[in-house]
């Protein structure tokens, strides 16, 4: 844990030192106030009491007045039509599978002739605000970082420029960090364009977001005066969340995108507001290549663990499996992440994916000739795009009932991997050496192959 908190004390100074300069870093380091730390998901939940202060964040730096951001930014939005979207960090800093969907939409807008306003707020947490006269957000136009600013001048600026340009779609990609009552003001700017929600976790419908009980085990998104929410630390908090969801959807002509039928199914279950237009709309896909057998090896079994090692994505269970089998010759262990961990039970191999190289997971996997992709989360992953990188790399997948869409995309394609019912049953089935059999046949069908392909359709 202490490596994981000092990660994201370095990420938050490289954060300040980039954007606000040299005296604010200095100002910051002086400083003996806890200040929250503006995370991604995946930190969210590697410290996850850190995210539930209801503390503000302390922005130290400079912010742009409207005049300001008129010298920045009127140039490239004057007379074109523009996207505007919305979510809970800089995606220009930060990498994840939300932060890769940005990425994805902003080339593709600017590729199509339009521009790409990104709008996320200072310090996000676990929890909606309301914002105030010393609330921030930071803005970035056509993939360039522009600055910060208070949403009132951003209002302000936008408000006085609105006629000299269209806006082709509004997208929500999180909620997370902002007031929803600022959300409606700046659509109403636009006289309420045509707005996107995708739903890239469950944060809609929990503050908990994973929807894990207390950050344990899924619940489920019961309801909210079920005694499961009253024995959970986000129960308290649920109730007015969802309430000011309600509200929000209610008055406001919103369309839901989901990456999966599984996420839709399960949001649409705990969500008040019934009847909201909805598509499936899959992040990518995969081109399946002719299948070439593969000579049986005697070498040992390649087992990789995809992603960043933390709670909700099965790190705890791949320990134990690491103690008990790291050193059984019928098997090698390795971590394939951004985040390494030292150990004498598996091999740590440095990869990061980036929107330069989506497919550097893939390729990397091939590389080494993984034959099996450890995906045991333990919260319901709306899609999952290490699910599809391993899938491509011809990795047979290991998960477990509540992983989300993982699990769903096995159960529709059994012959892409193996769901087991608990800890136990994968301890039962690395002791009994079954997984050789599995690969021996498909080895000699021929491993499956595939090409990643990001959707840029929705």
């Amino acid at each position: 844990m202490k490596v994981e908190l000092i990660l994201i004390k370095a990420q938050k100074a490289w954060h300040i030192l980039k954007n606000q300069g040299v005296k604010a870093l200095l100002n910051r380091l002086k400083s003996k106030t806890n200040l929250r730390t503006s995370l991604t998901s995946e930190w969210l939940t590697t410290n996850p009491t850190a995210a539930k202060t209801d503390a503000k964040a302390i922005f130290i730096g400079k912010t742009l007045s409207k005049e300001k951001l008129s010298s920045k930014m009127t140039s490239q939005l004057l007379g074109s039509e523009i996207r505007i979207a919305l979510s809970h960090d800089n995606y220009l800093d930060n990498v994840g599978g939300l932060q890769l969907k940005i990425a994805d939409e902003q080339l593709e807008t600017n590729r199509s002739g339009k521009g790409f306003l990104h709008i996320f707020p200072y310090g996000a947490g676990l929890t909606l605000v309301e914002f105030d006269q010393e609330s921030v957000v930071g803005i970035n136009l056509n993939g360039n970082w522009i600055g910060y600013t208070h949403p009132q001048t951003l209002l302000e600026y936008l408000s006085e420029y609105s006629s000299e340009f269209a806006v082709e779609q509004f997208s929500i990609h999180h909620f997370m960090g902002f007031d929803l009552e600022f959300i409606d003001k700046f659509m109403a700017i636009f006289h309420n364009p045509k707005v996107i929600f995708w739903l890239h976790d469950f944060f809609s419908l929990c503050p908990g977001y994973l929807l894990l009980r207390n950050d344990l085990e899924f619940c489920g998104a019961p309801d909210v005066a079920s005694n499961a929410c009253l024995l959970c630390i986000y129960g308290e908090r649920r109730k007015p969340h969802l309430k000011a969801f309600e509200h929000f959807f209610s008055r406001n002509n919103i369309e839901v995108v989901s990456p999966s039928e599984f996420a839709l199914k399960l949001w649409e279950k705990g969500f008040p507001v019934k009847g909201v237009p909805s598509i499936v709309c899959p992040h990518a896909s995969l081109e399946y290549q002719a299948p070439t057998p593969i000579a049986l090896q005697p070498s040992p079994i390649k087992i990789a663990f995809v992603g960043f090692p933390v709670h909700h994505k099965g790190w705890e269970t791949w320990l134990k499996l690491t103690d008990r089998f790291g050193a059984d010759p019928r098997y090698d262990f390795v971590l394939f992440s951004e985040a390494q961990r030292p150990s004498r039970k598996f091999r740590n191999v440095p990869i990061s994916v980036t929107k330069e190289s989506r497919d550097k997971m893939a390729e990397t996997l091939r590389d080494h000739h993984v034959d099996i992709a450890f995906l045991w989360s333990i919260c319901p992953e709306t899609f999952s795009f290490t699910l599809y990188e391993s899938l491509s790399a011809g990795c047979l997948i290991l998960t477990n009932p509540n992983s989300g869409n993982i699990q769903a995309y096995v159960r529709e394609h059994p012959d892409t991997g193996k769901i087991l019912e608990s800890d136990q049953a994968l301890m039962e089935l690395f002791e009994s050496g079954k997984l050789a059999d599995y690969l021996d046949v498909r080895n000699r069908e021929g491993k499956p192959f595939a090409r990643l392909v990001i959707n840029q359709e929705c």
